[in-house]
């Protein structure tokens, strides 16, 4: 009887069934997506879309800052790889693959070294016991039956997009449509035999879709415009050729162009010789091409006295200079020193360096070095001496960054600070051009003849405190010795003249302006006049005539009579 052990090697058609599956199922369901796989479990599934098939892991290159990390981290938490994973931004098994790399090249140095006797290697009938984060090995020509039944039956079930679920709620809508119709030819039936059954219909909840049109909208009942309506519609145009479908290239266009320009040259040549001419003269001429922008440089970090001071020191390795020389005595050649070279006593390449500097050999190597050492030594129970190790950084949870400086060939050598280290107080020219010396004679240049005096930084430092000290001071005095404020001011005003108008010129006025000047001011008479008047001939209502006024009075007098 054959006994089949899930495992091994991955295939491609294997991790294909994989992809699949778990854009179908999800990230949790294992035991399912493993039923598509004859020869892997649910853990080696779930093991190789984590270590290998994950869109999000990265599998380039180690940078150098990706090395600092894991090696800092792998001293810190030893053997927590899954600890250490996430914040490398690796998987574990990739951490920890590197991590026994790197400890091999730097086992590689010891003579004792065989990188054959080492017991990761696999030896020929051994089985990997970590193939989830191998590349998967090639589909053969010829696949077994139990592969091709396995992919055949994956192929047929992510297919399967309807579930049992959908299948249910299809076969339910089948058989309520079934019933309606019956139903329906019922009633027709009935009705047909003349027996009136009408059919009560039943309270729904939501929408019965069966009888009326959901969400309608039925428009307001009059009369509409249907002229529109009759018009054939129009047939969409689609694009036939290929140069419609991609349009036409730039090659056609430019070269469409070329041939307009020349023919346009040869019609204007045609009938306007001498402005073709003077057209081809412009277009050739060298003072209209466009002239470059002016060059707009930083300002100097260098004052003029070092730079000729500098000049004098270059010119002590001039052979015109040394020949002038020679014919002194040796007295005179012993006054002089050598400046040809900067003497950099130890202090690094004036060319600031990539990574950190060098001089304690390679950093990651170091650090490979300490922690193989480390897991070579053995318990501190049997006794015996500690491994030696290299000087090693534990402040914090990643390696700190160690800040580069570019050193400054220029300064004295016996006062510069350290190897590789730019002095910053005054011993540079300083870019505002404000910083200040430690000597009372700018900055010492190259001094081999031990002119000037050598000033440790300890005193630097003091010099500096006591200088902003007595900036301070004067300061505080010149503040001091300020006149008082006052406050009552007296302003004078300057005597204004007054300027002598220019009598104006007299226009003549015109015979239409003055017609229209007195027709407005005739109107304007007679509208005050009116306004003295009562308002019944203001608002021109109607009078009795003279005559009835006559007859009234006369009424009235024999009236009186009587």
């Amino acid at each position: 009887m054959r006994i089949m052990i899930k495992g091994g090697v991955w295939k491609n058609t294997e991790d294909e069934i994989l992809k699949a599956a778990v854009m179908k199922y999800g990230k949790n369901q294992w035991a399912r997506i493993s039923s598509l796989l004859v020869r892997k479990s649910a853990k080696q599934c779930k093991a190789r879309w984590y270590e290998w098939l994950d869109p999000s892991i990265k599998k380039t290159e180690w940078t150098r800052e990706e090395d600092e990390k894991l090696l800092h981290l792998a001293k810190l938490m030893p053997t927590q790889w899954r600890t250490i994973a996430p914040i490398v931004g690796r998987t574990p098994s990739q951490c920890l693959e590197r991590y026994e790399k790197l400890l091999d090249a730097a086992c590689a140095k010891d003579e004792n070294y065989e990188p054959n006797d080492d017991p990761r290697k696999l030896r020929p009938g051994e089985i990997d016991p970590n193939p989830e984060s191998k590349p998967a090995r090639p589909d053969p020509v010829d696949m077994d039956e139990d592969e091709k039944e396995m992919l055949s039956e994956a192929r047929a079930r992510l297919a399967n997009t309807r579930g049992k679920k959908a299948k249910r709620k299809a076969r339910e809508k089948q058989l309520e449509e079934a019933r309606r119709l019956a139903s329906l030819q019922k009633r027709r039936e009935l009705k047909a035999a003349g027996i009136d059954n009408r059919h009560k219909k039943r309270k729904r909840k939501g929408i019965d879709y069966n009888a009326e049109i959901p969400f309608e909208k039925r428009p307001p009942p009059g009369f509409y415009d249907t002229v529109g309506e009759d018009r054939p519609l129009e047939l969409v145009q689609f694009p036939t050729t290929i140069e419609e479908l991609e349009g036409r290239r730039r090659v056609d266009v430019e070269a469409q162009l070329r041939k307009q320009d020349i023919a346009k040259n040869k019609i204007l040549q045609r009938q306007d010789a001498p402005a073709a001419i003077m057209q081809a003269n412009k277009l050739n001429d060298p003072e209209a091409v466009t002239r470059r922008s002016k060059l707009m440089l930083p300002p100097p970090q260098i004052s003029d006295i070092e730079l000729e001071e500098i000049a004098k020191m270059g010119n002590a390795g001039d052979p015109a200079l040394a020949e002038e020389l020679g014919e002194g005595s040796t007295a005179t050649r012993t006054l002089l020193a050598n400046y040809s070279q900067t003497p950099r006593l130890g202090m690094t390449p004036l060319r600031t360096p990539q990574r950190t500097p060098g001089g304690k050999g390679d950093a990651i190597m170091m650090e490979a070095e300490n922690l193989a050492r480390l897991r070579e030594s053995q318990t501190p129970l049997l006794g015996g001496d500690n491994p030696e190790l290299h000087p090693s950084d534990f402040s914090g949870v990643t390696p700190r960054k160690k800040e580069m400086q570019t050193p400054n060939p220029m300064a004295t050598p016996l006062a510069s600070p350290g190897p590789g280290v730019t002095p910053r107080i005054g011993m540079t020219p300083s870019r505002d051009g404000n910083s200040f010396g430690l000597t009372p004679k700018g900055t010492p240049f190259r001094d081999e003849l031990h002119i000037n005096e050598e000033v440790e930084m300890q005193d630097s430092a003091q010099l500096e405190l006591r200088r902003q000290a007595e900036l301070r001071k004067g300061l505080r005095s010149g503040f001091a010795s300020i006149p008082q404020p006052k406050n009552e001011y007296q302003i004078v005003m300057p005597p204004i003249t007054e300027e002598n108008e220019e009598s104006e010129e007299k226009i003549e006025e015109d015979m239409s302006d003055r017609l229209a000047r007195e027709r407005a001011e005739e109107q304007a008479r007679q509208e005050a006049l009116l306004r003295k008047r009562s308002k019944v001939l203001q608002r021109s209502l109607p009078r009795p005539p003279a005559a009835s006024v006559e007859i009234l009075r006369q009424s009235l007098i024999k009236d009186s009579e009587r």
